[in-house]
């Protein structure tokens, strides 16, 4: 049997302390960041704030949004001040505006995708592209976009790391 090079222990290692090291917690607001002292819109949000005057529509398009969320698994409710986080370790998917007819969301994908679904794709590091997309109806909220969160929570999980 051929012995692990020390590159390879050396990764699996770096691996395993990322995806498993505790999370830095906000003396001030207690959300939890995997970076200490990230940078932040301290406060106290909450996603009853955030859906507060909105029209049954965009509360329907929220809750089926965060349903397929939770549908992939355990994860965190991470409400700032101007989107609502779905987080395991990191935000893997989040609702950056919801309006009277349309919710725009992106969510965090180690490949870049292309389609014409996405109304932008930024590009942060080579395995870190954040799609951004909107959803006009609950029909919108389909298996392609459940697919997206998938995966999307698999980075948040940041095992490929």
């Amino acid at each position: 049997m051929k012995p692990k090079s020390s590159t390879t222990t050396t990764s699996v290692k770096r691996r395993a302390s990322i995806a498993t090291r505790p999370l830095w917690t906000c003396p001030n607001c207690n959300r939890q960041f995997v970076t200490a002292n990230m940078s932040h819109a301290c406060g106290q949000y909450s996603v009853e704030k955030f859906l507060e005057g909105k029209s049954k529509h965009a509360v329907a398009l929220y809750e089926q949004f965060s349903a397929l969320a939770h549908s992939c698994g355990p994860l965190h409710i991470a409400p700032a001040k101007t989107r609502i986080g779905f987080q395991v370790r990191m935000i893997f998917a989040a609702i950056n505006k919801l309006g009277e007819r349309r919710l725009d969301a992106h969510v965090v994908l180690t490949r870049r995708l292309s389609g014409k679904r996405f109304r932008r794709i930024e590009t942060m590091t080579p395995k870190c592209h954040v799609h951004h997309f909107s959803v006009h109806e609950l029909s919108d909220l389909d298996d392609e976009v459940a697919g997206w969160l998938r995966e999307a929570y698999e980075v948040g999980t940041q095992n490929h790391l």
